[in-house]
């Protein structure tokens, strides 16, 4: 090993991922253990490159002095937003995935049709028999599914950008990072439906490991209504829910919704077909991932996700 130099060990580094580097690091002092303050063979490396990334990657991990962060751990999460964006957990009723995990396929109009007979039949019985007391009427957020996307981003500006035939109901939008392990229990209860702006002590739950990564926002899940185009969002510790207009708001019933979430400045923007509509929301901040969610739609329709084009949001 004593032939091979430091400028060859980091050359061969450069074509490895994040799981081979922590492999070589253990193998010896020389490429694992810096023996001073300066970095390790393989943290170099790692750190290498990172620099040699276009300025909007490497705004996505920045380095923070003195914390526990390494920069084999930060290549590993540039490595996972350099990744397609991709559907990595569906919730609900009626929604499953066409291709792969990019393309997602739901079909809500059976449990629609369902939903208002129960309705119907419950007013009918409250007309014939007004002086009996009745149950509580079916409510219409059981007919509800939700795709949530494989980034976890907290720093820095991106983009993704749906695909969708057209349908009724469908926003499009950003929500706090749900744990692995919450989703793989609960993938089964939340058949009959689910809606991240109702099951408040649900989504406590869902996210209860990665609250400290929130920052300071109360802003845990917001989405863009495709109609009438309207802002959504809520906070899931004071249970409140607020729809706000916005200017620039537009539907979009069908074709390309792009959405571009700027950490940097907190804010999402909204885009339809490729035109830019505005900041739909301000006073973002911490851990988000990507949404899609069908609230109660009685018509089926496909949605894929893509990367986005990136664009400056400060105007």
């Amino acid at each position: 090993m004593k032939t091979l130099t430091d400028d060859a060990v980091l050359h061969i580094a450069s074509f490895m991922d994040t799981a081979d580097m922590l492999n070589v690091a253990l193998t010896c002092r020389r490429f694992g253990s810096a023996a001073t303050d300066d970095l390790s063979l393989m943290e170099r490396g790692a750190h290498q490159l990172i620099e040699s990334a276009p300025t909007h990657e490497k705004n996505w991990v920045p380095y923070k002095k003195g914390t526990s962060t390494t920069w084999i751990g930060l290549y590993h999460e540039l490595l996972k937003l350099r990744a397609p964006p991709s559907f990595s957990s569906i919730l609900g009723s009626g929604i499953n995935y066409v291709n792969k995990k990019y393309h997602v396929y739901a079909s809500l109009r059976e449990q629609y049709q369902q939903q208002q007979l129960q309705q119907a039949k419950w007013l009918l019985r409250r007309r014939q028999y007004p002086l009996t007391k009745h149950s509580i009427a079916p409510s219409s957020s059981t007919v509800s599914c939700v795709a949530i996307g494989n980034h976890i981003m907290s720093h820095g500006v991106h983009s993704v950008k749906f695909t969708m035939t057209r349908v009724e109901k469908i926003s499009f939008g950003i929500i706090r990072p749900f744990d692995e392990y919450w989703v793989n229990m609960n993938d089964v209860s939340c058949k009959d439906g689910f809606n991240p702006f109702e099951s408040w002590s649900d989504m406590i739950d869902a996210t209860s490991s990665r609250r400290k990564h929130w920052g300071e926002s109360n802003v845990h899940c917001c989405w863009y209504e495709t109609y009438p185009g309207s802002c959504q969002w809520t906070d899931w510790e004071t249970t409140s829910q607020t729809i706000d207009d916005w200017c620039g708001m537009e539907h979009a019933l069908e074709g390309d919704v792009g959405l571009l979430l700027d950490l940097d400045e907190g804010t999402l923007s909204v885009y339809k077909n490729g035109r830019r509509l505005g900041i739909m929301k301000h006073g973002l901040s911490g851990e988000y991932c990507w949404l899609m969610s069908i609230q109660g739609a009685s018509n089926s329709t496909a949605v894929q996700i893509k990367r986005g084009y990136l664009v400056s949001n400060r105007v």
